[in-house]
């Protein structure tokens, strides 16, 4: 006897099954997106700019696809990271080290929203001696926080759909704020993280807003070249970003710092 089905349950089911299929279109998209970026012969290390999750795990389709590596093989780390610090790093170096097991390649795949200065060091020496048989894909989510010498080694991917209408709209509503009130709205989005200040997460939420307001205050500069406060602000803002990179910088102070600063 076929069960009677409910206007309600019927409603539910399409919205279930139409985010499914919105979900694997996006993957689909991306995944078109990136086949034409990567050349036959794979360089040994990528740089690419975009979500972390969703484009590592697009990388890894892509390359099931392609027959660079075999599905479920021990010879692919995919690895996400909310912050990856110099253990991690430690981790996948041991990991590289090894030899090949099904005899093909081995594939590093690394999404973080965050790598601090140490990690980044660590990551550097192995980009530096590469094994032949090895490729490595960091997935982040702006490439311009990474060493410069990381940057120099690697073949950069920019901007995977990227979209910072939203951050920017957030900080230009940011600056028009008294200082008081950017100090309120600082300690909103350190609570988001459960003040937990070494969240990877709450140093890329902080560095996307450096970002946007660097964006917004060099565009204003450029119609006026001879303002020193706005040249004074960019360079705050450069410096502070790059604190954010070091290990044990308080996102807080850096923040009510340069809500005091714009």
């Amino acid at each position: 006897m076929i069960g009677t089905i409910h206007s309600e349950d019927f409603l539910m089911n399409f919205i279930i099954q139409e985010n499914c299929r919105k979900f694997s279109q996006l993957r689909y998209n991306r995944y078109m997106n990136l086949s034409n970026l990567f050349p036959e012969n794979l360089y040994h290390s990528y740089v690419i700019e975009g979500n972390p999750e969703e484009v590592a795990y697009s990388i890894r389709l892509l390359l099931e696809e392609r027959g660079e590596v075999n599905k479920n093989s021990p010879d692919v780390m995919l690895s996400l990271f909310d912050s990856l610090n110099i253990e991690d790093s430690h981790n996948i170096k041991e990991w590289h080290m090894n030899l090949p097991i099904d005899g093909k390649k081995k594939v590093c795949i690394i999404g973080a929203k965050f790598i601090n200065r140490e990690a980044e060091q660590a990551l550097l020496k192995i980009i530096e001696e590469p094994l032949t048989s090895s490729h490595f894909f960091i997935v982040v989510p702006d490439s311009s926080l990474l060493l410069d010498t990381i940057l120099s080694r690697v073949h950069l991917i920019k901007n995977i759909k990227n979209d910072n209408t939203i951050d920017d709209k957030f900080a230009s509503d940011f600056i028009k704020l008294l200082p008081s009130a950017r100090i309120e709205k600082i300690a909103d989005i350190i609570k988001e993280f459960k003040d937990d200040e070494n969240s990877g997460g709450l140093r890329h939420k902080a560095t996307t807003l450096l970002n946007s307001l660097e964006r917004i205050i060099y565009e204003k500069w450029k119609k006026d070249l001879n303002n020193e406060n706005y040249k004074f602000i960019l360079n705050e803002l450069k410096n502070c970003r790059d604190y954010l990179s070091t290990p044990g910088a308080s996102v807080k102070m850096i923040l009510e710092h340069i809500a005091l600063v714009i």
